[in-house]
């Protein structure tokens, strides 16, 4: 029993300590990048480890960057702010 209930409070502070960048990967990019950014997305590549984020991310969002994902990326990142933006980036850079 005192497992079970360590465990859960574990679990609840992971979710209340998940960072800005976290949460907002875990809503847009989760899906096509996977938990820890090494699922293989349309494009062939993963993005754990990535460098220079931020700048792909606004290149996306703005349609200056990317080559056959540009409009899949830029619907996905459309809603985002610049802030959020900021937070999936450095997010991103911490997966290895």
């Amino acid at each position: 029993m005192q497992r079970i209930v360590l465990s859960l409070i574990l679990s609840i502070s992971a979710v209340f300590a998940a960072s800005p960048g976290m949460k907002v990967y875990g809503k847009a990019c989760v899906e096509c990048h996977g938990d820890n950014g090494k699922e293989v997305s349309i494009a062939g590549k993963e993005i754990a480890g990535s460098k220079d984020v931020l700048t792909k991310l606004v290149g996306y969002k703005n349609g200056t960057f990317g080559g056959e994902q540009k409009a899949t990326m830029q619907a996905s990142l459309a809603p985002l702010s610049d802030d959020e933006l900021k937070e999936v980036a450095a997010y991103v850079e911490t997966l290895k």
